[in-house]
């Protein structure tokens, strides 16, 4: 069952609180649990940023050879220095060895990500030099994805092979670099390989958590420095790519997935549940919010929701009861205009608007990752085939940040292309400007070509 709070319940604001206070809460129950297996593992006890520090300065000086090191100690997998990366032909065996209703959704889902993506892109303008300004939007060279695979790759992700470089194939990447954890004997699922494959990735390493990310940001023998990071991630693979950030650039800080539904008497309360419980099923920190308007709407979604978590598999549902019991939540709002204020307040990563007359809401929801509009958009339709990216902002970040596009993997370049009456109808404005900030070689550059 979800908690029950009022609007301004104390505990509500405590749940939500700033971006900050929120990572920081997670990074403290994190570093509970990394202690004692960083003691297990590597013989001490150390926090997780002394542990990042140590990985990225061990790949930085011996390459390859720590990378397979830190694998071991962390993944269990033993793999050589030299077989860090899956050859190619696995990649094409996997996809032809594929199910073909798997490999048919593989392609639709792709399909349907590449017509959104290509509806996304920037338009450059005054590149020939026609006008006096212009924009230059070009790719990035290299770019490494990171997809999470589980406990010992035990749940691999293939749909965010998809989500995360399809975007950056559109943009016109030419190297797309996919880091993945292995299973305890090497391997990587097939299926994943089969998603690689598919996209067009064209190196596949198996590699993950905190070495994953050292090696994409500091190089190695066999593993070259992308320009930019993207994809989810544990907390660990989070917080080592805000440690590579400043030697390439990344996505986002991604934590933990979220849902809020907005629903009111006209919502299914069926489909509500449903949707809440596909994302707590994800992680037990995962945070599903609810919040309702009308009569009996709250009473419908509770009981919907204790009746259909029982009837997931047994795994599942030990990760969505305690993720439900920790971080689910249901408030009974006055009205939509309150209910729309509180999710602004909350800006999380997925938001549902399960009302009669969504439409007057649009313009006043300005803080979510992606909205879900109508009985028919499910959060889940969108994590696979919509076609716009699942890795979206977390912890209230989409105050702030995007999800991934095609603009995630793009450079804009300005030109200046000024003839002799566009530089004439500036000057005085920026002859002025630069004495005013005491910057007299900046006047001077403009002021001698007035003279001429």
């Amino acid at each position: 069952m979800l908690t029950e709070l009022l609007p301004d319940d104390a505990a509500l604001a405590d749940l939500l609180g700033a971006t900050h206070q929120r990572f920081q809460r997670l990074i403290a129950e994190a570093e509970a649990k990394a202690r004692p297996f960083y003691a297990k593992v590597l013989g001490r006890e150390a926090s997780i940023s002394q542990v990042i520090d140590e990985v990225f300065a061990a790949v930085e000086r011996d390459g390859d050879q720590a990378v397979a090191h830190y694998t071991k100690l962390f993944d269990g997998a033993s793999l050589p220095a030299t077989a860090l990366r899956v050859p190619d032909e696995e990649l094409a065996k996997a996809w032809y060895a594929c199910d073909p209703k798997l490999r048919n959704a593989l392609s639709f889902a792709i399909k349907q990500v590449e017509s959104y993506q290509r509806r996304l892109m920037p338009r450059s303008f005054g590149t020939n030099l026609e006008e006096p300004l212009g924009v230059r939007w070009a790719p990035l060279a290299r770019v490494g994805a990171y997809v999470p695979g589980g406990p010992k790759g035990s749940l691999p992700l293939f749909s965010s092979v998809i989500m995360n470089l399809v975007p950056a194939k559109i943009a016109g990447v030419r190297e797309l670099v996919l880091m993945t954890p292995p299973r305890e004997d090497g391997t990587i699922a097939p299926e994943l390989l089969a998603a690689a494959h598919a996209v067009g990735v064209t190196e596949v390493y198996r590699v993950g958590g905190i070495p994953a990310i050292a090696a994409l940001a500091c190089g190695t023998g066999s593993i070259r420095v992308v320009d930019k990071i993207v994809g989810p991630g544990n907390l660990y693979v989070t917080l080592a790519k805000r440690h590579a950030f400043g030697r390439v650039d990344i996505d986002m800080l991604a934590g933990p997935s979220e849902i809020l539904v907005i629903a009111d008497e006209s919502a299914n309360p069926a489909f509500v549940a449903a949707d809440l419980l596909s994302q707590a099923e994800h992680d037990t920190l995962a945070m599903a919010v609810c919040l309702t308007v009308g009569n009996g709407v709250a009473s419908a979604i509770q009981q919907e929701l204790s009746s259909q978590i029982d009837t997931l598999p047994e795994e599942r549902r030990a990760v969505a009861s305690e993720s439900v019991r920790r971080f689910g939540r249901l408030v009974r709002c006055s009205d939509l205009t309150q209910a729309v204020a509180i999710a602004n307040k909350i800006a999380p990563e997925h938001l549902e608007l399960l009302v009669k007359k969504p439409k007057p809401l649009m313009a006043q929801l300005v803080n979510a990752g992606a909205i879900f509009v109508g009985p028919w958009s499910p959060e889940p339709i969108g994590d696979y085939v919509a076609g716009p990216s699942h890795t979206l902002p977390t912890g209230g970040t989409a105050r702030m940040w995007s999800g991934i596009g095609v603009d995630t993997f793009l450079r804009r370049t300005s030109i200046i292309n000024f003839n002799e009456a566009d530089f004439r109808h500036c000057a005085d404005a920026g002859l002025t400007l630069a004495r005013g900030e005491g910057l007299e070689a900046h006047a001077r550059s403009i002021e001698i070509r007035l003279r001429g």
